[in-house]
């Protein structure tokens, strides 16, 4: 719906309920949007409720005031714990505006130094703080593509655009927000396909398979992780390394070894050829730690304790300081090694202190996921264990879904 449809809409709504006059236009909206009107009152609240199938006011996601953010009676509060506000209109209207075909040209620099940025932020920030600051840049992307009509620029803005989708993607991914996490994935093809770069789009389709598998749905994972790989065809980039690598760990937790190693080779192969920033930590780079941390995965689901302990071994040792996942991660897999050859006190202990030396904000999402998933691939009397008793009831200090689909 754009901002046209949306104003005439509660236009409509609130003179046929309560014959009020209000003449929003799509003007309106944006400033609402952006935060530089005052936040409706409550009928004009329920309108765009009813009209967006918002449940809370906080899911309807216009930014409270300039004025009203210091903590004014205006200011629209986060009462929920899932740092979501704002996320589905800025979607909504980068949409509209690739749709429209509107490409700016001034500050593209500026734009793809930003992703730059925000995809090395990806390794070190957490992303409920990451989130927030890329829907706040979105908001000014999404203006400038309104803004400005150029067609020489439309393939880098578009490609701007697909990446930081892309970024929101992995960003929602590691929170387990899945059905956010799927709207964006979409938006990011979009603007992938707009910018008609196959490297773009085989990144875009390799943090899509990602959000797939760590929602539990390994088919599709391992569909969209070679539809990664084949839009590049013989082209060796980060997008068809990362999307190897991720279709190997989705062929492992299924017990399929001759295509988990298959698609370890691939991954490996990808990996020889890439140079420069390209081999950077960062959300658009893939070096030897990432895979290390990929292929002991792997291993760890497949069984293979002693090729899954040395990959471990490899990815802890080249882990950069502040990596916090991929070293939690690993961390995590090291302790299924552990208990599965008989030491689950010593491994729930390691895991329990790892967890702790991370902050809450740090924990949640797809670490505390796959936290509850070792402890429910459990035996009771493995469960029963204090280690593991005291490994549960920390991860449940950040638990927001009883949902747990990978073992």
């Amino acid at each position: 719906m754009s901002r046209q449809e949306l104003a005439q809409e509660v236009n409509a709504y609130l003179y046929r309920k309560y014959k009020l006059g209000l003449n929003l236009d799509e003007t309106d909206i944006g400033k609402l949007e952006r935060g530089e009107n005052r936040w409706p009152r409550e009928k004009r609240r329920e309108a765009f409720r009813i009209i967006l199938r918002s449940t809370t006011d906080a899911e309807l996601g216009f930014y409270p005031t300039r004025r009203s953010r210091s903590g004014g009676a205006a200011a629209l509060r986060d009462t929920s714990n899932t740092a979501m506000p704002g996320v589905d209109l800025v979607r909504q209207a980068l949409i509209d505006a690739l749709r429209e075909g509107a490409m700016a040209e001034a500050s593209l620099e500026d734009w793809e130094l930003t992703v730059v940025r925000y995809g090395e932020a990806t390794r070190t920030r957490p992303p409920r703080v990451l989130l927030d600051d890329i829907r706040t840049d979105f908001v000014d992307l999404t203006r400038a593509i309104h803004r400005h009509r150029s067609a020489s620029a439309l393939r880098r803005l578009s490609r701007t655009a697909a990446q930081m989708s892309g970024l929101m993607t992995l960003t929602l991914c590691k929170l387990d927000h899945r059905s956010a996490f799927r709207q964006w994935a979409s938006v990011a093809r979009l603007a992938a396909n707009e910018s008609g770069d196959p490297v773009t789009q085989s990144w875009i389709l390799a943090q899509e398979a990602y959000g797939h598998f760590y929602s539990g749905d390994l088919a599709e994972a391992i569909d969209v992780a070679k539809q990664a790989q084949d839009v590049v065809g013989s082209t060796q980039c980060v997008g068809a390394a990362l999307a190897a690598a991720l279709e190997a760990r989705a062929y492992a937790v299924t017990g399929q070894a001759r295509e988990t190693r298959s698609a370890l080779g691939r991954a490996e192969n990808n990996l020889s050829a890439l140079e420069g920033d390209a081999l950077l930590s960062s959300a658009f780079g893939y070096n030897e730690a990432q895979l290390r941390f990929h292929e002991g995965n792997a291993y760890t689901y497949l069984g293979d304790l002693p090729r899954a302990l040395k990959a471990q071994e490899r990815a802890l040792e080249l882990c950069q300081p502040g990596d916090y996942t991929d070293w939690a991660m690993t961390q995590l897999d090291r302790a299924v090694c552990l208990a599965t050859s008989g030491g689950t006190n010593e491994a729930m202990r390691a895991a329990t202190e790892m967890l702790r030396t991370l902050g809450e904000d740090q924990r949640r999402g797809i670490i505390t996921l796959r936290g509850h998933a070792i402890f429910n691939s459990f035996t009771e009397p493995q469960k029963k264990l204090p280690a593991s008793r005291e490994f549960y009831e920390l991860l449940m200090l950040t638990t927001e879904s009883k949902a747990v689909l990978i073992p």
